[in-house]
């Protein structure tokens, strides 16, 4: 059986390489410039400098990374024609939320006014994968079987360890601010898509929701594509890590469709321990303890990746197997949350200040978001 379509979603932040932080000038031309050379593959987010790179329907990882592999040289070529860089990552290290411009049109506009502070502290940036789903395959009963797996992707995709330009204490803060909306987070437990569809009709029929769009959680049906997506993952600075994490995801979905569905998939419990493990995820990224939801018994991450990849490799394609390995050796070495705070670390036990430790930071994360060579921090 030849493996899902998939499609990949990447946000950058439009970062000053002077003052290293998010852009305030320039943000309009170069909006001007990508949409010329990259059309409607790049959007605009909620911040004026944030900006998504949208790919086409793809068929396997080669076609993904010549895909955003020339949309990141491609921006990175046009920001610096501002003296700026592109940055992917959950958070900006050194940026602090109340600076940043919120973008000016009438859906960001409701937005804000709805969320208010919430909204305004949302200056993050995420990876969003779409893998295609048949059309007769119930998308609420295969989301089910995700679920458990997603703080797996997280930990991976760990990028967000600073917030207001200092340590946040987590991999991925960015998860911690997600928290504060409403409906986001790991999803509710619906029994299938009628259930799903009644709860959805509840929501709009009392004003609680305008349409299924307002639901933000880690994993959704799509609205607009015949799709799920995935959207726990961080920002990855690195593409490799970016185009694994889509090649795990879509894997996790071939299984399931083609696997059993157990019972233990619905059990109440079976959430509230994939809660938990967020959690773990988003405070210790590849760190700690999980709990494995299925044998309800603590595991190190890497025992518990190992136990993922293993019902999923067959349904990896043979020319995307080197993902197994790279997942493997982040587990084992550390994602970029790891490194970012160990350049943060070294400098300062080196005596640099705290601004310029930061700056070493942003400076490796825009050199590794425009695929240039980076030099490892042991």
């Amino acid at each position: 059986m030849a493996a899902s379509t998939f499609g990949i979603e990447e946000e950058y932040f439009l970062t000053d390489l002077n003052s290293r932080r998010v852009a305030q000038n320039g943000v309009e031309a170069f909006a001007e410039a990508s949409r010329r050379e990259l059309g409607e593959r790049i959007t605009r987010e909620m911040f004026a400098a944030q900006f998504e790179v949208v790919s086409p329907v793809l068929h396997d990882l080669d076609e993904a990374r010549k895909c955003l592999g020339d949309a990141r040289r491609t921006l990175a070529r046009l920001a610096a024609e501002h003296d700026c860089g592109i940055l992917a990552a959950g958070t900006h290290p050194l940026e602090q939320w109340r600076r940043v411009q919120a973008m000016d049109t009438a859906r960001y506009r409701a937005i804000f006014d709805d969320y208010r502070i919430v909204a305004s502290r949302s200056v993050l940036a995420g990876l969003h994968i779409h893998v295609g789903v048949p059309k007769e395959v119930d998308r609420i009963r295969l989301m089910n079987r995700l679920t458990p797996w997603l703080p797996l992707l997280l930990g991976l995709s760990a990028s967000s360890p600073f917030w207001d330009g200092r340590p946040s204490g987590l991999m991925s803060y960015r998860q911690a601010v997600c928290d504060e909306w409403p409906r986001m987070g790991i999803p509710d437990h619906f029994h299938d898509t009628a259930e799903y569809q009644h709860y959805l009709k509840v929501m709009t029929d009392t004003g609680c929701i305008a349409s299924a769009i307002n639901l933000w959680w880690n994993i959704r049906p799509s609205l607009r594509y015949p799709t799920l997506e995935l959207r726990i993952a961080d920002a990855c600075p690195s593409l490799e890590d970016a185009l694994c994490i889509a090649g795990l995801f879509r894997a996790m979905v071939d299984h399931a469709l083609n696997a059993p569905h157990p019972a233990w998939f619905d059990d109440p419990l079976t959430r509230i321990l994939t809660v938990e493990n967020r959690w773990r995820a988003k405070r210790r990224g590849m760190r700690g303890l999980f709990v494995e939801p299925h044998s309800q018994r603590t595991l190190p991450f890497t025992a518990w990746l190992e136990t993922a990849l293993q019902c999923i490799t067959e349904h990896v394609p043979a020319k995307d197997r080197p993902i197994l390995a790279h997942a493997r050796k982040l587990a084992r070495l550390g994602g970029s949350a790891e490194a970012q705070l160990r350049i943060y670390r070294r400098a300062r036990c080196n005596g640099v200040e705290q601004r310029d430790a930061l700056y070493e930071v942003v400076d490796t994360l825009l050199a590794q978001t425009a695929l240039q060579e980076v030099r490892q921090i042991a």
